[in-house]
């Protein structure tokens, strides 16, 4: 009863700042194209608490390019994974951290919880790029832009993000793919 107390607060919640936020700062605004893109990450991580949203192993294999991770690497990554280990942004997920006690058991479990942040993130991403493409289709050029940047910036670099901590935790402590996918070196 307390998790459907909680998503359908958090849900209602979520939906009333997005409609209030359209109708305070109209959908051409730059900072509802940011709103726009906070609040649906903001309910996803408190609603996944309750029903974690995954998507399918295949996905989550790790291509050829990524694995020694110059690609992320070059595309800043590493300045992503800075702001989010110290700061306020460390705070939003706690648990993507290497375990104080390194074992199979322990990894394992890192590396699903990084499955599902990605999961989380590449779902936004995608459905968010939706959203900007409707303003640029609108004609609403800094909303579109603004969207797409603040897209990138919230979901694409996580999802990028993920994808080059897996596969540093993949070379550094040989997961196998009985670790929750095919990805093995």
């Amino acid at each position: 009863m307390h998790k459907a107390w909680l998503f359908v607060t958090a849900t209602l919640l979520a939906a009333v700042l997005l409609i209030w936020s359209l109708e305070a700062l109209g959908p051409e605004s730059g900072w509802f194209a940011f709103l726009v893109v906070w609040l649906p990450m903001t309910w996803l991580g408190t609603v996944s608490r309750m029903v974690t949203p995954r998507l399918p192993d295949s996905y989550h294999v790790l291509r050829d390019f990524e694995r020694d991770g110059r690609v992320y690497e070059a595309l800043g990554v590493r300045v992503c994974k800075s702001a989010l280990r110290r700061g306020p942004l460390a705070r939003f997920n706690p648990d993507l951290h290497l375990p104080a006690e390194l074992n199979a058991e322990n990894l394992v479990r890192l590396d699903q919880r990084m499955r599902d942040a990605e999961a989380s993130h590449a779902i936004l991403l995608v459905a968010l790029a939706g959203v900007a493409a409707h303003a640029a289709m609108r004609g609403w050029w800094v909303a579109a832009g603004s969207t797409a940047m603040f897209d990138l910036l919230i979901n694409g670099y996580p999802v990028m993000l993920q994808r080059y901590n897996r596969a540093l935790l993949h070379e550094r402590y040989g997961l196998s793919s009985s670790s929750g996918g095919d990805d093995e070196r």
